[in-house]
């Protein structure tokens, strides 16, 4: 399926990592320090590197922008033994996507593994699509989304905001690709960052960068996301959970194309098309002060509202299809397609985690099959799911927060960890225990 890197030091944790992405179906090199790493990178074509952030020939951390360099493309994963803020923010804005702290556990690991080439394979399947077809693909033929189809096709055709709505799953990124690589300056880049995922502090500083001297450690000015995106498209994921201090700065940038950089005193001009992204419902977060009437508006120029894969009738098989033939050439099975009972239960299944369940559920069953139609299993219709005894039914929030409190308790309460395995930011999770 891809080629991981484990760079790290320590024999045993290269060798245990490494049986570990070989049974997820990977090939897999090892490298024991910085120089080692560099050789793999330039004699092979690599997908993703676990990387120790202390090395005997140096500090990982200063290593990233050299391998990326090399290898164009390149997901890097930085291995920590400091769970901190500093060390975090500065391997991601060195260029990682994401750190493990160790001592990790094995699911922690293969979370992140799996979440990573998950993502690296659909990129891969939009590209050729995108090939093919002039821009991102969106599949889908229902009601709902020729009107999606349309829309993007509107807001490709102007610079105004756009703030895509849906559940979690249904494609809100793929969609704000869709609209950037369709656009006149597609050559722009396309620059996402999640507002869920760090302290009002840090998003700040990665929005609009630093001049030197801001604060004690800004050692020297740092260039934020606002400015790497000039000319391209700023995706702000989760716009629900921009803390309310940065609100009035990012209407700014959207009303005049100006702001500042943290401790700055001049204003800098940007061309930069913004595109939000929210499952949250921003109505009623104003009616509860936390968001901005006037932002609201000023971002929902153009609204696109993404509709639940459970809503989408044979759009379902359509995206099922697509998934297989994808899968299945990178998993090298020769499946002929999806077992006509197997068709009949995905479609009265509600697919609560919309298309990303649907396409987790194929690539699981996939790695199982060796006949040669696909089958499914564990798909109930709704109206099929009963019990014996009404004492048993719960509210869905209670059945959540049961289920996040036994990953809680798995992990030793380390919240860092049971975000990742739950797929969800470390702000959800709080909202969600709270």
């Amino acid at each position: 399926m891809g080629t991981v890197l484990i760079v790290d030091d320590v024999e045993d944790l290269r060798f245990s990592l490494s049986r570990i992405v070989k049974k997820q179906g990977h090939s897999v090199l090892t490298a024991a320090s910085g120089r080692e790493a560099v050789e793999a990178v330039r004699s092979s074509v690599i997908d993703l590197i676990f990387l120790d952030i202390g090395l005997p020939d140096g500090d990982g951390v200063t290593l990233i922008p050299q391998l990326r360099e090399i290898a164009k493309g390149v997901d890097i994963v930085m291995l920590t033994g400091f769970d901190d803020a500093k060390t975090a923010v500065q391997a991601l804005r060195e260029g990682a996507i994401d750190y493990v702290v160790k001592p990790f556990e094995t699911l922690e690991f293969k979370t992140i593994l799996k979440r990573i080439m998950q993502a690296r394979l659909m990129a891969k399947q939009m590209q050729i699509d995108a090939k093919e077809s002039g821009s991102f693909s969106i599949i889908g033929a229902c009601k709902p989304m020729i009107r999606v189809k349309e829309q993007i096709a509107i807001a490709a055709e102007v610079e105004a905001a756009v703030l895509i709505t849906g559940e979690t799953g249904t494609g809100k990124e793929l969609a704000a690709r869709a609209i950037h690589s369709s656009r006149a300056n597609r050559n722009g880049v396309f620059v996402k960052i999640d507002c869920g995922t760090l302290s009002a502090n840090l998003i700040e500083d990665e929005l609009f960068g630093h001049d030197r001297g801001a604060f004690t450690d800004a050692v020297s000015d740092k260039k934020g996301l606002v400015e790497v995106a000039n000319n391209g498209t700023l995706f702000l994921d989760e716009i629900g959970n921009l803390p309310a201090s940065l609100q009035p700065k990012l209407l700014r940038l959207i009303e005049e194309s100006i702001f500042r950089k943290v401790g700055g005193v001049k204003d800098i001009r940007v061309n930069v098309r913004i595109i939000a992204a929210t499952n949250a419902n921003i109505e009623q977060e104003i009616d509860n002060g936390n968001f901005r009437e006037d932002l609201y508006y000023r971002l929902n120029v153009i609204p696109i509202q993404l509709p639940p894969l459970r809503e989408r009738g044979d759009d379902i098989l359509l995206l099922a299809d697509s998934f297989l033939r994808a899968l299945a050439t990178d998993l090298k099975k020769n499946v002929k397609g999806i077992a006509p009972s197997s068709r009949t239960a995905m479609l009265s299944y509600d697919w609560p985690g919309n298309i990303r369940e649907l396409r987790n559920l194929v690539e699981r069953e996939l790695l199982f099959c060796k006949k040669d139609w696909l089958t499914v299993h564990g798909l109930k219709p709704v109206e099929s799911v009963t019990t014996n005894d009404n004492s048993e039914l719960m509210p869905l929030r209670e059945m959540e927060l049961l289920y996040i409190k036994k990953v809680l308790a798995a992990t030793s309460n380390n919240k860092s960890k049971t975000a990742r395995i739950l797929g969800i930011s470390r702000t959800t999770l709080r909202d969600k225990i709270t």
